[in-house]
This record gives C-alpha cells, sequence and structure tokens, in this order.
C-alpha cells in the first residue's frame, strides 16, 4: 500500500528565548533527612556554571520524598555545557554528587518552554503548587493565590502538556477546588537553601 505524508509548513517558528529544565529526585525511605543533611552543608557552595535555579522543592503533597528543581538555560546547547562544566568540578562531586545518588531510587527530567511567568521574584516564603494539566488555563483557589509561571511540557512525560506553579502565602489556598480530569497537582515547600542559591521562587 502506497503511503503519503504531508507537511503542513506553517512559517519559520522562532526559537523560545528560554530553555527550562525540570529535575526530579525521589529519595530512598529512610534517606531523606541523611541527604537534607548533606544538602544543607554543600548547597550553598555549588559551583555557578551559568544556568540560572528559578526553585528547589521538596514536595509535601502529590509525591513523598522528593525534590523537584527547576533550572533556565538558554539553550540546549548552553544546558551541556553548564551540566559538563559541574560534572568536571571533581570537589563538587566528591562532597556532594556522588554521596547524594546512593540516597536516591529514582530520577527525571522533563524539559520546558515559558508560556508565561510573573514579572518580579519572590521575596516573601511561599508554599507552591505544581500542576500538569492539558488546559493552558489553571483556576486558582484561595485569595492568596498567584499564577507564577505557565509552561509547555516539551520532551519528557506528558508532552504537549502545560506544567503550571501556583504559589500562595496561606497553604490552604492552593487546594485545587474543582481539578479537572488528567491533570497530577503536587504541593511543594520550597528547599531552606532556595536562597542561597538565588532562586527566583523560594
Amino acid at each position: 500500500m502506497l503511503r503519503k505524508s504531508f507537511l503542513r509548513l506553517k512559517g519559520i517558528q522562532q526559537p523560545p528565548e528560554h530553555l527550562y529544565e525540570l529535575r526530579m529526585h525521589n529519595i530512598k525511605p529512610g534517606s531523606y533527612h541523611e541527604l537534607n543533611a548533606l544538602a544543607m552543608e554543600h548547597m550553598s557552595k555549588r559551583p555557578a556554571t551559568g544556568g540560572k535555579c528559578m526553585g528547589y522543592w521538596t514536595a509535601q503533597m502529590g509525591a513523598i520524598n522528593q525534590w523537584l528543581h527547576l533550572w533556565q538555560f538558554d539553550s540546549l546547547e548552553h544546558r551541556y555545557e553548564c551540566r559538563k562544566e559541574l560534572e568536571s568540578d571533581q570537589q563538587w562531586q566528591r562532597v556532594f554528587y556522588r554521596p547524594m545518588q546512593k540516597h536516591l531510587t529514582h530520577q527525571q527530567n522533563l524539559l520546558l518552554t515559558r508560556v508565561y511567568r510573573e514579572g518580579t521574584a519572590s521575596t516573601l516564603s511561599y508554599k507552591y503548587l505544581m500542576q500538569v494539566s492539558p488546559h493552558k488555563e489553571i483556576e486558582l483557589s484561595g485569595p492568596s493565590a498567584i499564577l507564577a509561571a505557565t509552561f509547555n511540557i516539551a520532551i519528557g512525560d506528558g508532552e504537549g502538556k502545560y506544567l503550571h506553579i501556583v504559589k500562595a502565602r496561606k497553604l490552604d489556598d492552593l487546594i485545587p477546588i474543582n481539578p479537572p480530569p488528567d491533570c497530577v497537582s503536587k504541593i511543594m515547600g520550597p528547599c531552606r537553601w532556595s536562597t542561597s542559591l538565588g532562586c527566583v521562587w523560594r
């Protein structure tokens, strides 16, 4: 059977201004406190490699024993160079990266492109909701809830869906009132080293 494929041209698409990588680390049961102590000791000394840390969180609802951290890069090539520099830092590998690995059960990452981001960095302490949804819009719950950012998942689990980050001063203001089907949400708190890393959301 002869099959034909057609390419629909929509014009030249401009590359995104930035790319974002969401990294997720699942921590072994019973290892959280030891790993947290390791990070408290060393994370403030993490080598500056060029990528910008947007947020570093620990999951409180929707996952257990999980860290999530979001990084901004200029391009995939920029990300590659930043990761290469970090991996070549033998001191960092010795004191943190290799000891961290023994406490993890699984690692995962997503490549994101930005749809929306609030214009200012967080100067106060917030709690956060991260929701993966097929919908571009998200319904905010309590009065202190603010949409911090929306991303499109370009590569990884949930490709084509949207990833929303909502922040609130009050934890209960993050609870989705009428979550639509096919959404997956997590409530997160910023890790204590978020400030030393210069995170936008802390």
